[in-house]
């Protein structure tokens, strides 16, 4: 489950992901967190961070495996398609 935790409107966006249907090696929620800032006409800063929390301390090597190996694909591919939409390749 999604749930916005605030948003202010182009500049700062905090999402929470929580009650996972399967089993994710442990993780019980994720927190993620954008913020926009303009540098120019034509380029926008986001600072992008995310905090993952898991319950059991005998999976956390393979969390952290999980998030630097897996999620830091899955947000390369995520800036991928942001460039595709605004028509920037």
């Amino acid at each position: 489950m999604d749930r916005v935790l605030e948003r202010i409107e182009n500049q700062y966006w905090k999402i929470e992901v929580s009650d996972f249907k399967s089993w994710m090696l442990g993780f019980i929620s994720l927190k993620e967190k954008w913020k926009t800032t303009p540098l120019s006409e034509a380029e926008i800063l986001v600072e992008y961070t995310y905090t993952l929390f898991a319950n059991q301390v005998l999976l956390y090597p393979f969390n952290w495996l999980f998030a630097h190996l897996f999620l830091a694909h899955v947000h390369e591919r995520v800036l991928e398609n942001v460039h595709k939409m605004i028509g920037k390749q």
